[in-house]
């Protein structure tokens, strides 16, 4: 998967909004109860959410995997201690024993990767044997969807924000339902690196989907659907409407067989 292309524009802002949520990023930690020794962060950019955990959890060895050397570069700087990869053929923890995390990475993978590159990465991910796969990622339930609220849909298009919207349009088509909507919503602020992230696709899968996906080596312990606050609170200042779809989901699956 080549990434050359779709390069941040503003990577310190980029980093600066991952870390708002980087406590709710390790929500794992509090809700697994099997011994395990390894944490292995997919996806995990410049490590701050294992600094982070290292700090909080220190009896864990962590590692990181992302397809990007620059991020890769950036980790081992900033987190010396922990080891990282981007080459996942060098990775050798013993999966039994091992706990992996999925966090905002599923969209990301269906939106720069190939159908080969996704059923790589879910091989990996649900394949490898891991004692514990965690998931936290956006997503839209498709029970949740609805023609687009006209009323929410003109304040949008009155705002500040309607260049951005007409841009959005021009990619994703005009918004008609309220999904489409959604999906705006989570990206607008992203004006620094806009022709980056109006390109991504949000919700390449349903919760349904999601779910529809896991194997039946694995039982689901827990599943929340939520609305993240920040982007709910930023609504109601930006618009003046409460956003009620859920817009993430997070998921622990444990191994069974």
């Amino acid at each position: 998967m080549e990434l050359d292309s779709h390069r941040i524009a503003d990577l310190a802002l980029y980093l600066t909004r991952m870390q708002r949520s980087i406590l709710d990023k390790m929500f794992f930690m509090d809700k697994v109860f099997e011994p395990f020794r390894y944490v292995l962060d997919f996806g995990c950019a410049n490590g701050e959410l294992i600094r982070a955990m290292m700090q909080m959890f220190p009896e864990y060895h962590y590692l990181g995997y992302d397809i990007s050397r620059e991020m890769i570069e950036a980790a081992r700087c900033h987190v010396p201690d922990a080891a990282f990869f981007d080459d996942w053929a060098q990775i050798r923890i013993p999966a039994e024993k091992s706990l992996i995390n999925i966090s905002s990475t599923i969209h990301e993978v269906y939106s720069y990767g190939k159908e080969a590159d996704i059923g790589t990465f879910w091989d990996r991910v649900l394949g490898s044997g891991f004692q514990y796969v965690t998931i936290r990622d956006m997503m839209f339930a498709q029970a949740e969807n609805a023609p687009v609220r006209a009323e929410q849909l003109a304040a949008v298009r009155e705002s500040d924000c309607a260049e951005l919207l007409e841009s959005f349009e021009e990619v994703w088509g005009k918004i008609t339902d309220q999904r489409q909507l959604v999906h705006f919503l989570l990206k607008y602020k992203y004006t620094q690196n806009w022709e980056r992230e109006v390109q991504e696709n949000y919700f390449p899968l349903c919760t349904e989907e999601l779910m529809e996906r896991l194997p039946a080596s694995y039982r689901l312990v827990y599943k929340d659907v939520f609305t993240l606050p920040y982007t709910a609170w930023q609504i109601r200042k930006d618009f003046g409407f409460e956003l009620t779809e859920h817009t993430h989901i997070k998921l622990i699956l444990e191994r069974i067989r």
